[in-house]
């Protein structure tokens, strides 16, 4: 079964220092007898591989669950094998591509071409939603990964009675040598300028590469390169601490092995703290560098708060990877970087280090999954009207070069966008796809998912806690945290994504794109649409311009973004509004219930923002003269509470409108609803101080309020 060619296969991959696909197409277990003989073979020469699979495989001395294929990030294996008949996970096999060295293969299992698309794939128990099951889904993502495979010359594929042989072209010109330890005259590079841009002091350098190009590596070979010459602490910052392991092997080879205490760890004049983005941008420790890496997976957010804090910045992103994209981070926030930093340096790394240039496997991952999708530059030409359109899944799944573009967008859009998207974008069984167009140009696209509809028996169980089935994010949310098994029976749609072109954001095009889905919504007889995001103002400022209002805050804060989720509703049937009232009444409620306690850490620029267009609270006149008596006399803070408790619930969707700084809005919400002591309040700093200001702001607020009842009575 295995080919007489393999021998002289692998020498020529050797030789060429690329990697190539086998992908071993036939039943369970024919499937597993050419792995065993395979693993047999490849070990005999290469050494151990590694075998992704959910089930027992004698063959291997490794095997790990595809749920645990992130922990082989940062790992090199000759050969591996994934199991399909696992399920095919996209993110996973990007994982999995990535640890295969050069000379090595990645081994695909799957049935046989004609009927993999057919067999019931255990991923669609991750992708069904209630009442789909998973044998109801179609099958359009394995339909396409087929049709790409059986249309790739580089792949050598295996039947049990026969093989096709890969196709390779020419081996290009090769580099030229370079001196250890670097690897390629890319990293010499790199490095050379990050030590001399860290030395000259205030810094920021942006380094994108693809992977494989030793990016990571080359961080830390500068910052053993800057710790020979002076004392040097460095704040380390990735999603994970797994994906710096490529700078920490490089300083533990340039300076012995790292002894870690916790986060910090020492090794001669280089001091070393590791943190998440979220826990950096938190606590602030000191630091003279701050490195992030794999930045395309943070949110700007928090990138901007460190790049403020912090005065020598390095930030490493894959240019095109399975933790985000960097094209996207660098839209997203290159130019503001270069609005708070003078001058922005942008390094690139072309020339790969653990393969050789063109190497067959990172093309063929790469047109998979999808990894470097692109949209196409905008070209028009005339007047040319924006059209709004769905399309069927079926068409998009066969047309490659829309598929591509459409990915591409949401890739550009949102900074966690996964290989697992595509997966979900086409299978997923209650997602439509809306197109915008210029011309025949796609310049904008929306996701919805249609939920809500539960039986009753279904929503009575995730109203009691015990029952949660997949999708029917809004309803849940709703039933399951906020108690509203009103909206059970109900019709919603949840917008996942809204992309626009990079360069046409900013002209109302978004805005355009979302009222065409509600109006779409209001004629099919949609009660409710909503929405889920990481909380920031500019997002809830936007939601709201389109009639999205806060129904819900999360407790639970994001460890890459630093927000709380929100979810925004825009009710459309009578009923649901109706019910919509009532709901953002008792929604005010809680959020102000749960301000001195889980979301405590919710920054206070938001507040105007989640507490806006709410009914306006009405004091009695008993109230009205102790508010007055606190700010025109001398009642205490305390014997007020109440009282400014209602004035700040009544007033705080019109901070912004009447110019309150942060400065002063951090001092209500610090000093009322969260009744903290003086001393945990920075500015204005002392007891005298801030009490003589919240008089002060506390007849501001009264004044303002009246302004505003006289105005709306």
């Amino acid at each position: 079964m295995i080919p007489t060619e393999l021998a002289a296969l692998n020498a020529q991959l050797s030789t060429r220092r690329h990697r190539a696909l086998i992908w071993v197409a036939a039943e369970r277990d024919q499937c597993d007898l050419i792995a065993a003989e395979l693993a047999s073979r490849l070990s005999s020469t290469l050494g151990d591989g590694v075998v992704l699979s959910n089930r027992a495989c004698g063959y291997a001395n490794s095997v790990m669950p595809t749920a645990r294929a992130s922990q082989l990030l940062g790992q090199t294996r000759p050969w591996a094998i994934y199991d399909a008949f696992s399920g095919f996970n996209p993110n996973s096999f990007a994982q999995l591509a990535g640890t295969i060295a050069a000379g090595g293969w990645l081994v695909l299992l799957s049935p046989e071409a004609g009927d993999w698309p057919r067999y019931d794939d255990p991923e669609y128990q991750k992708l069904k939603v209630e009442p789909w099951t998973a044998q109801m889904l179609e099958p359009r993502y394995l339909r396409r990964l087929v049709r790409l495979l059986e249309s790739d010359k580089g792949v050598l594929r295996l039947r049990p009675d026969s093989r096709d042989l890969p196709s390779w072209p020419p081996v290009p010109g090769r580099e030229a040598p370079v001196q250890p330890p670097y690897m390629s005259i890319d990293q010499q590079q790199v490095v050379e300028q990050l030590v001399t841009r860290v030395q000259r002091g205030r810094c920021a350098v942006v380094v994108c590469a693809d992977r494989g190009r030793g990016k990571s590596a080359a961080v830390g070979l500068a910052l053993t390169r800057i710790s020979q010459q002076r004392r040097l602490r460095v704040l380390l910052s990735a999603p994970s601490r797994q994906a710096l392991s490529a700078v920490f092997e490089r300083i533990e080879s340039e300076l012995g092995a790292l002894v870690w205490q916790g986060e910090y760890a020492v090794i001669g004049q280089l001091e070393l703290s590791y943190m998440t983005p979220a826990e950096a941008l938190k606590r602030l420790p000191p630091a003279d560098l701050l490195v992030i890496d794999e930045a395309a997976a943070v949110a700007t957010p928090v990138l901007r708060g460190l790049s403020t804090h912090y005065h020598r910045l390095i930030f490493a992103t894959t240019q095109h990877g399975y933790e985000g994209n960097g094209r996207g981070f660098t839209l997203r926030f290159l130019d503001e970087l270069k609005r708070l930093v003078p001058r922005v340096q942008e390094l690139q790394m072309q020339a790969p280090i653990r393969w050789a240039a063109d190497d067959p496997l990172e093309q063929q991952v790469s047109r998979l999954l999808l990894l470097d999708a692109e949209p196409v530059e905008p070209v028009f030409s005339g007047d040319q009207r924006l059209t709004i359109s769905r399309i069927p899944r079926e068409q998009l799944s066969a047309d490659e070069p829309l598929l591509r573009q459409l990915f591409g967008l949401l890739i550009l859009a949102h900074y966690r966008t996964t290989p697992g998207d595509l997966r979900v974008l086409l299978d997923s069984p209650n997602l439509q796809v809306n197109l915008l167009r210029r011309g025949a140009g796609l310049v904008g696209c929306a996701l919805v998912a249609r939920e809500g509809e539960l039986s009753e028996e279904l929503a009575q169980g995730v109203w009691e806690g015990h029952r949660r089935p997949t999708g029917h994010l809004l309803p849940q949310a709703l039933i399951a945290h906020e108690g509203e098994l009103a909206v059970a029976s109900w019709r919603a749609w949840r917008v996942l994504r809204i992309a626009i072109h990079p360069q046409l954001q900013q002209q109302g095009m978004g805005r355009q794109l979302l009222n065409a889905i509600v109006e779409q919504a209001r004629e099919e007889g949609v009660d409710y649409l909503g929405a889920s995001f990481a909380a920031t103002t500019a997002l809830l400022r936007y939601w709201s311009v389109c009639d999205f209002w806060p129904v819900r805050v999360g407790d639970q804060l994001d460890p890459v973004s630093g927000s709380h989720s929100v979810m925004v509703l825009n009710p459309l049937s009578d009923r649901c509004q109706l019910w919509f009232r009532g709901m953002r009444e008792r929604y005010a409620r809680r959020l102000r219930y749960r301000l001195s306690g889980a979301l405590s850490s919710l920054p206070v620029e938001l507040m105007p923002a989640l507490f806006a267009a709410l009914p306006r609270l009405e004091p009695t006149s008993e109230e009205r003269a102790r508010l007055h008596g606190f700010a025109e006399h001398q009642r205490s803070l305390e014997s007020t509470l109440v009282e400014l408790d209602l004035l700040l619930l009544a007033t705080v969707q019109d901070w912004h409108r009447l110019g309150l700084s942060v400065d002063d809005q951090a001092l209500l919400v610090a000093r009322v609803w969260h009744q903290q002591p003086p001393v945990a309040v920075e500015r204005p700093s002392g007891r005298h101080a801030q009490l003589k200001r919240l008089r002060e702001l506390t007849s501001s607020l009264l004044d303002a309020w009246d302004s505003v009842r006289k105005t709306e009575g």
